[in-house]
């Protein structure tokens, strides 16, 4: 376990995250790194101490090529976590991908998931895993469906960071899908503070942690060309993927919630980070 503070008897504001290495992780663990931190080594799911407020951010992306390991990343920890260990609440990040292909996307919506479909595999296991943690009983679970998180994120394989390393080391981009497919995209600081507000201040178990608004992938590459001198390359451009717009109504009135940032005009201090 990486060195955190030792912890004899549960102290006020303490955290555990499960994936503190990860993009969000290590975010939320540099931001709480003057609380009371446990950092759990990969595959270290049971203690004998309280692990406090543990939010989980464990998650593989890679689901078609390592579906072994994307599902105990995705749920098959997630069992062991909730009943064999001590804590005063758990929080899961899961995804507002569970939207996918429907109209409406309030957090009761029902969804629509096609097993047959191996895309669907990832949606699958984060459902899978929200209705195991909201049937336990007298627990204090809760549920943040996650939009797509921008901010400085090197090692990523998602779309924004690809884009951006493409652009500045090859000066080509190439986008697989229709140009105007679109996404909903939140920062990185607007999802922390809004994590933390769930975690202390929530009154329900399931919120949506979206901006409300989705940016087409047109206008994304568009701005990073621009930003970069690089040029753009649109190749099966009969690949539609629909993505709804994320409903925030619920984090708008309990937390006066209005997203503080915004990927297009954040595009160019993240750009200057890459280029370092």
């Amino acid at each position: 376990m990486e060195k955190a503070r030792p912890i004899n008897k549960l102290k006020r504001n303490t955290y555990t995250i499960f994936g503190h290495t990860g993009f969000i992780g290590s975010f939320f663990k540099n931001k709480l790194f003057k609380k009371n931190l446990i950092l759990p080594k990969k595959g270290q799911i049971i203690f004998k101490k309280n692990l406090g407020h543990i939010v989980y951010c464990i998650g593989s992306d890679d689901w078609l090529n390592d579906s072994y390991n994307s599902y105990y990343a995705n749920l098959g920890y997630i069992p062991e976590i909730i009943n064999k260990n001590n804590y005063s609440s758990f929080t899961f990040l899961s995804t507002s991908r569970i939207y996918r292909n429907l109209n409406i996307t309030k957090e009761n919506s029902n969804l629509i998931i096609n097993p047959t479909n191996l895309d669907n595999y990832y949606n699958i296991k984060k459902i899978c895993a929200e209705s195991f943690l909201l049937s336990q009983k007298n627990k204090k679970i809760k549920i943040a469906r996650l939009s797509n998180i921008y901010g400085f994120n090197p090692k990523s394989t998602l779309l924004v960071p690809t884009l951006i390393k493409d652009a500045i080391k090859k000066k080509l981009m190439k986008i697989f899908i229709n140009k105007n497919c679109s996404k909903d995209f939140l920062s990185i600081e607007d999802t922390f503070s809004l994590v933390m507000k769930i975690i202390h201040k929530g009154k329900d178990k399931v919120y949506n942690v979206a901006s409300g608004k989705n940016i087409s992938l047109d206008k994304i590459a568009k701005k990073i060309s621009f930003l970069t001198n690089c040029k753009i390359l649109y190749l099966n451009q009969k690949k539609i993927i629909k993505e709804p717009i994320i409903n925030i109504s619920k984090i708008k009135k309990e937390f006066k919630f209005s997203p503080s940032s915004n990927l297009i005009l954040d595009l160019p201090k993240i750009i200057k980070r890459y280029s370092l």
